[in-house]
Parts: C-alpha cells; structure tokens; sequence
C-alpha cells in the first residue's frame, strides 16, 4: 500500500447525528511514541509490514506484545501507552482512529476500555476501506460517506474475528468520561485545534497547517487561541511539548535527551534552548538532578 500522508476531520459536521465519526486516517512508517495520557480518540492500527511492539503505561510496565503483518490493534481513548518499532525493519502501518459521538456501539462490538489484538486473514479488508475513507476526508471531508464506510470497516473487522480470542489479556482500564459539548462553534475549533496538538505533538505540525486542519486563517485560529488560552497556538504547543518532554526525562532515567526531544517532534539544540527558557534549567541539569 502507498503512503498516505495523515488526514484529519476537525471541524465538527453532523455530530450529534453521527454515532461514529472519523477523527484522522493515513498510512506512515511509524516512529516511536509515547502517549502518557493516551490518544483522544479511539484507534485502529494495522501493521502493514515490519513488526512493531506495544504496551499499556500504568498496567504492567514490562509487558510488551509484539505486533507482525496483518494484525490490528485497537486502542481506546484515553489509554496510556507506547510502542516502537522492532526489529530491523521499517514499522509500516495504516490506521483509522474514531470518536464515539454518542450511544454504546464499540463496546457492543467488543471494542471497549481494555486494547485488543486481532489477525485479521485478509488486509485487503481493512486497506480497501481505509484508502476509500482517507479519499473522502480532509478539505473535502464528507462525514456521511466516511462514516459508512467507517462501519462497513468495522463490520468487516467484527465479520473476519469472529470468535477470535483477543491476543490481550489485560485488565480494563476505566471507561473514558464524555467530553462536554461546546458552547459554540468558535469554541469548538479551539477545542479541537488543542486536541490535535495533544495527539500529534510529535509531528512537525505549522501554525498553517493546523489552521488548514479546522477551516480558518491563520489571523482567525490565532485570534481565538489568545481569547480562549491566552497564549497564541505556537506558545501552546511549545508549552505541551516542553511539558512532556519533562516528564518522560524524569519518568524514563534511561532515556536521552535527544531520545526525548524525537519523542516531542523537536530538535535537540532547539529543544534545549526552549527547554531552558520554560524551566530556568537544561535538560542536562534536570537530568543530573533527578539521578
């Protein structure tokens, strides 16, 4: 399958009509990454090819299951977790992640709080679908075509595992509280804008680019931003990564400071700089501290 450059469906359409709806889609070799609060959305994540592994943070910290070609992991929202590749070969994988806008229908499927780990016999049924949503969303986001495709994609899944036996085992973890709904339109795209930069601070994300994602100008978002967060978007994410940044070093005793600013999409010198500027220190001397 080709790279699929990430998409997103930000801006709110036809949610409160919508059960399901797609958050972002695409394919990419995929880098280490550590989410200590988990991922707004719920995701489903296919190993293409190469092998990657994966762990639940908080929940048996030295259990790591190891995902080959044609297995799907599904993660749910707010799940604290990490994965890396493994091996020697690129990790390359395909993923749809989703918003549950209302009702119980994952868990109904079987997709609830606890990650699950399936081999689906035939990949062709998840990146036929995955290729026709990624067509229909982004600028010209289509949110009933993307949906119905999202459950035939789900249908397709349920219909291939039927029966199987998660490769999980773990505990549940307690169910994600729904996020109250905006006061208005204007607040939504602030909203959704901070919920993209928490999910995806890892990537090389441009104040232009993430206008692009929700449907304003840059002058707009950034207008809204100082309003609603008293900081413009790029003082906000800096802010978010530093913060991250921080606690995998003090979390992590192993971890280099280079290792850390890949985590958080920033080079090492510029990471450092910012970092002191945050912090009154280097990432060095916090290091030197904490061990």
């Amino acid at each position: 399958m080709d790279l699929l450059p990430l998409k997103s469906n930000l801006t709110p359409s036809h949610n409160e009509l919508l059960p399901l709806s797609v958050y972002t889609v695409g394919t990419e070799i995929q880098p280490p990454l550590t989410r200590m609060k988990g991922f707004s959305a719920h995701q489903l994540f296919l190993t293409l090819s190469g092998a990657g592994q994966f762990r639940r943070l908080n929940v048996d910290k030295d259990k790591w299951d190891i995902l080959h070609p044609g297995q799907l992991l599904f993660i749910p929202a707010g799940c604290a977790h990490e994965y890396m590749p493994y091996g020697e070969q690129p990790w390359f994988v395909g993923y749809v992640t989703l918003l549950e806008n209302f009702g119980e229908v994952l868990s109904r499927w079987g997709f609830g709080s606890t990650p699950r780990l399936l081999q689906l016999s035939d990949v062709s049924l998840f990146t036929d679908r995955l290729l026709a949503i990624w067509q229909r969303s982004g600028n010209d986001h289509d949110p009933w075509q993307t949906t119905e495709l999202l459950y035939s994609l789900l249908l397709a899944i349920l219909k291939d595992t039927s029966g199987q036996t998660s490769l999980r085992t773990d505990a549940a973890v307690p169910p994600v509280q729904p996020v109250a709904p905006a006061a208005s339109y204007r607040a939504s795209v602030v909203e959704v804008a901070v919920r993209f930069l928490h999910d995806h601070l890892n990537r090389p994300i441009t104040i232009a680019g993430l206008a692009g994602h929700v449907g304003y100008s840059q002058k707009q978002l950034t207008r809204l931003f100082r309003q609603s967060m008293g900081l413009t978007p790029l003082q906000y994410l800096h802010q978010i990564r530093l913060k991250t940044a921080r606690h995998l070093l003090l979390e992590h005793p192993d971890m280099t400071i280079r290792q850390a600013a890949a985590y958080v999409g920033l080079e090492p010198v510029y990471f450092a700089r910012l970092y002191k500027r945050e912090f009154r220190r280097l990432p060095s001397e916090e290091l030197r501290e904490g061990r």
